[in-house]
């Protein structure tokens, strides 16, 4: 697991990502992000297997559907100099005038939840309360005092997010299973096209139905812990998903033991 960082995933408040091209800083400002961003997200991300004669093509597009989540959600932005002296959020459809590369690396930002990957020596532990999974997470810029007293603005990145959830059940387990394997099959044997359902949805809200707790947010600066309620209802989908992913479509780090291994 990485280590807990000391500030705390704010699910309220707007987040700010800052980004830095050519010597200069650009400051862009997001509303929070909702369910509906994050289902029309999903709902885009491509995931396709074509046959072409005899050769099968995947195609797995998980970058351009970025680009629009990130327009969506954008209310701000500081830094670009527009021709003219107009302010920029003056213009006509203004988030698609900010440079792309800047689009596609806001969108990576806000979509950036994976994870936590285990330290290679630590012990595995089995809670007596349930399962416990941890996220690492880009939130954005915030502000802090240094250790000279002055006050900075410093993107940070939040790892060790924990969630506690309930061992699925079978029946929970198997309702995934049958998500996770429904596809559209369109045309032929030769030039068949296989378009793969995506489950994010679903594992939202098994979720739902699964958290016992979590550590390492908050709801406008109030710690938020083992409220069910409050956490069902304001906890980014994103990490909902990839938290419940965990327990669905855990990585494999088994291996069989070799006899050196067994002490044979």
């Amino acid at each position: 697991m990485s280590q807990t960082s000391p500030y705390a995933f704010d699910l309220i408040q707007p987040r700010i990502i800052i980004l830095n091209d050519r010597g200069r800083a650009y400051t862009l400002h997001c509303r929070r992000l909702k369910d509906a961003d994050w289902l029309a997200y999903f709902d885009a991300i491509v995931i396709v297997s074509e046959q072409d004669g005899k050769s099968v093509i995947k195609t797995i597009d998980f970058a351009s559907p970025r680009i629009p989540l990130a327009e969506s959600v954008l209310v701000g932005a500081e830094g670009y100099k527009v021709d003219g002296g107009t302010n920029l959020t003056d213009l006509t459809d203004w988030q698609r005038k900010i440079p792309l590369s800047h689009r596609q690396r806001l969108g990576d930002a806000l979509s950036d939840v994976r994870a936590s990957q285990p330290h290679p020596e630590a012990e595995f532990t089995i809670y007596p309360e349930g399962e416990v999974v941890y996220l690492d997470a880009t939130f954005g810029a915030i502000k802090h005092v240094d250790e000279e007293g002055a006050t900075r603005t410093t993107m940070v990145q939040l790892n060790g997010l924990k969630h506690t959830l309930q061992t699925p059940t079978e029946k929970q387990h198997k309702r995934f299973a049958n998500e996770n394997s429904r596809s559209i099959v369109i045309g032929g044997s030769r030039t068949g096209k296989t378009i793969y359902r995506a489950s994010y949805p679903l594992l939202a809200a098994l979720y739902d139905e699964l958290v016992i707790s979590v550590d390492g947010y908050s709801i406008d600066g109030q710690p938020l812990t083992t409220d069910r309620e409050a956490i069902v209802k304001h906890m980014d989908m994103l990490h909902k998903v990839m938290a419940a992913q965990q327990l669905f479509q855990p990585q494999d780090t088994t291996s069989l033991a070799t006899n050196e291994e067994d002490g044979e």
